[in-house]
């Protein structure tokens, strides 16, 4: 299933003094909705490197959720590191986890993806016309 990523539904899983603390830091850095910025930017990030290997949902922001774990690590990264004074809470344990998203996003073939609902699919290709078709290599024959 394909779910919206935003800030609140990136909120609502991470821990009651996380979210107080964000939204804290958030309001203090005085940049705005700071946290909406971050989770857009991290839905986009995601939703390219899925470009590469299935059709995407149409709708802005959705992601599958089987991915939310990842994403989610990817979202403690990005807020830990831009705001103000949450830095602390970027232990050990959290950097481990955004190398593991990383790892997880830009192998994403290996995974497997859930398929949008059809309705809200994005083509593969843009221009109308079929794709490429991309050949195996021949195989060397061993005698």
């Amino acid at each position: 299933m394909w779910i919206q990523l935003t800030a609140e539904s990136l909120l609502t899983r991470v821990s009651a003094n996380e979210q107080s603390r964000l939204n804290r830091a958030a309001v203090a850095s005085a940049q705005g909705n700071v946290l909406v910025e971050i989770a857009s930017q991290i839905a986009a990030d995601w939703r390219s490197g899925l470009r590469r290997v299935t059709s995407v949902d149409t709708r802005p922001d959705y992601v599958p959720d089987e991915l939310l774990t990842h994403i989610l690590a990817h979202f403690r990264y990005a807020s830990y590191t831009r705001l103000p004074g949450m830095e602390e809470l970027l232990d050990d344990r959290r950097v481990a986890e955004w190398t593991r998203a990383n790892q997880v996003r830009d192998n994403l073939i290996k995974h497997s993806i859930a398929a949008p609902d059809p309705a809200y699919t994005e083509s593969l290709t843009t221009s109308g016309k079929p794709g490429p078709a991309i050949a195996e290599p021949p195989t060397a024959t061993v005698l």
